[in-house]
């Protein structure tokens, strides 16, 4: 679904600030703004805010979508979180006759970062500092799937790295390439001029800076052994 679409692209920039999603489906276009989680104005086929939203609701195809970093709406006429606005979109009657096919499927695969775990902040601050203890760790995040920094250590802007630590899982998994280790999934992904190696464990992902002085692949294994052994 086109709003399936949507979500996604506006998860990989929860924290951050004036977004600007730019959008083509068919012959017709429309505008997002969302600022630190929230969209504050929508335009579709000339139809705007809840009502761009009713119009995009059942639409399939292909969309294609450009983000803007650092692009504010011109007025804000909405000021709402994008599951807010689904829910007022069904709380209004639209498609009674069915059940509103949830935007996110829940599964237990721990692989998909929409599954709702308890969350022990204790037991993932003792994880990232064993990890950061591996040699040739040059900084560590741990992030929720919302893009919450529960640990972080020698990162510069720790709300800026998770958006872009979550934005890099989903692109490897896209791509498959992320590597399976029993219950783990982990990847060495490419982030400017060092790797990164992202982990995904127990649905938080413990993002990993790596010296350029180290194999990365020893560094990942270490980093999953460990994980596998608390």
């Amino acid at each position: 679904m086109i709003l399936e679409d949507i979500k996604y692209q506006l998860d990989q920039f929860y924290s951050f600030d004036n977004i600007r999603l730019s959008f083509e489906i068919a012959d017709k276009s429309g505008l997002i703004y969302y600022n630190e989680g929230k969209i504050t104005k929508a335009v579709f086929d000339h139809k705007k805010d809840i009502d761009a939203f009713r119009e995009l609701k059942d639409l399939e195809g292909q969309i294609n979508i450009q983000v803007s970093i650092g692009e504010p709406a011109p007025e804000n006429t909405l000021d709402k979180s994008f599951n807010e606005i689904i829910e007022l979109i069904n709380e209004a009657g639209i498609d009674q006759e069915e059940e509103p096919e949830p935007l996110i499927v829940e599964s237990q695969d721990v692989s998909d970062l929409s599954v709702a775990v308890e969350i022990n902040p204790a037991l993932v601050a003792k994880i990232s500092e064993g990890l950061a203890k591996i040699s040739g760790v040059e900084g560590i995040l741990a992030v929720r799937p919302d893009g919450e920094v529960l640990y972080s250590k020698d990162v510069e802007d720790p709300d800026f790295e998770s958006a872009d630590s979550i934005f890099l899982y989903n692109q490897s998994k896209e791509l498959g390439d992320v590597l399976n280790f029993k219950n783990l999934e982990s990847t060495v992904c490419e982030a400017g001029n060092y790797k990164k190696i992202i982990i995904n464990n127990k649905n938080i992902l413990y993002s990993i800076k790596v010296s350029p002085t180290v194999q990365p692949l020893k560094t990942q294994i270490e980093a999953v052994k460990l994980l596998e052994n608390v």
